[in-house]
């Protein structure tokens, strides 16, 4: 397939879902093989590319050429322009809540007649962000469901989903890429290799991120350091002076806070064994996977959400990150010592 961009994004030629391996290459095989189910839920972090593999997949589906999908004949740029009237969207708008009107809406329109003679495809992003009642509407859908049509739900925090509406799907596990996959994805849509080197300690194998911070003019600024500097404080001090520079950075905040969560998760995959400990290119995540405990970075990653959910109450920032870099800290001293 051949780069290019849409108002959605680039195109996927980028990276070899068959090489990331996992979920992507189940689906992408189940896709080109036609043997698919009604409806999958794919779970994943935000920002690791849901959206985009499901429009590829989508494509696949629609593509006229032999290899599928092209990425260039009619048929791909119909979906991937959001102009393919058989693939509906129902996607939350600045993170507001899915209404059951919505919901309706899209029901009605799949108990119509095709437009084409392929399947109809419902995009539902993020499936959390669909209230109770919305989810509900849609779940005899998802227990009878109209012939030629395949649901893809995309959802960041799957346990926020109704347990009923999980057990109607295929659930498929989409993880953060391996640094040295994401590496070779970005040079190929042509960032230079320092910059690339430069975000992938940040982005944590999540293809989203990396890009945010390489359009990012700040990108190569002082935040860039930030996940280095809190890991590898050793002292209060180091970390009051790193709380001290963020206290009037607002942008910098949710920066600061996707930096540190990225890295920890990260870190954590590296030690669950979900992501090879060699994929990881920064040394100081290796030595936060290969020192504290499974508990210890759940925590942590725990605490990095609670400070979020605090910022956005307008709880004291200040008084919030200082809390969680003293935090990260203390769980620093029990696996090593200072």
């Amino acid at each position: 397939m051949s780069n290019g961009t849409t108002g959605a994004g680039v195109l996927p030629a980028f990276v070899d879902y068959a090489e990331l391996g996992g979920g992507y290459a189940l689906m992408a095989g189940q896709v080109h093989n036609r043997r698919l189910v009604h409806a999958y839920l794919f779970a994943g972090p935000k920002g690791v590319g849901k959206r985009t593999f499901a429009l590829f997949l989508t494509a696949s589906l629609f593509c006229e050429s032999p290899d599928k999908p092209c990425g260039t004949c009619e048929a791909c740029r119909r979906v991937f322009t959001g102009n393919e009237p058989d693939v509906l969207e129902l996607a939350s708008t600045e993170d507001r809540a899915i209404s059951i009107e919505r919901a309706r809406e899209i029901i009605a329109r799949i108990s119509q007649h095709s437009f084409g003679t392929g399947p109809r495809v419902v995009l539902v992003e993020p499936f959390e962000r669909l209230t109770p009642p919305a989810q509900n509407c849609l779940l005899k859908s998802l227990e009878e469901p109209p012939a030629d049509v395949i649901f893809f739900l995309l959802a960041h925090e799957p346990s926020a989903l109704l347990g009923t509406i999980a057990s109607r799907c295929a659930v498929v596990k989409l993880p953060p890429w391996p640094d040295a996959v994401l590496r070779r994805a970005l040079q190929n849509l042509g960032y230079p290799v320092q910059r690339v080197d430069a975000a992938l300690p940040r982005a944590g194998g999540n293809i989203g991120a990396a890009l945010s911070i390489l359009e990012d003019a700040q990108g190569e600024g002082e935040l860039v350091s930030l996940v280095r500097r809190a890991l590898s404080a050793s002292s209060d001090a180091e970390m009051v002076a790193l709380s001290t520079g963020l206290k009037d950075d607002r942008g910098g905040a949710d920066v600061a806070l996707t930096a540190l969560e990225q890295a920890f998760h990260q870190a954590l995959l590296a030690r669950t064994g979900v992501l090879p400990a060699a994929s990881v290119s920064d040394p100081l995540i290796r030595d936060w996977a290969a020192g504290a405990t499974t508990e210890t970075l759940s925590a942590l990653l725990a605490a990095v959400f609670e400070t979020r959910k605090r910022r956005q109450s307008q709880v004291n920032w200040q008084a919030s990150i200082d809390r969680l870099l003293m935090k990260i800290l203390e769980a620093k001293t029990r696996w090593q010592p200072l």
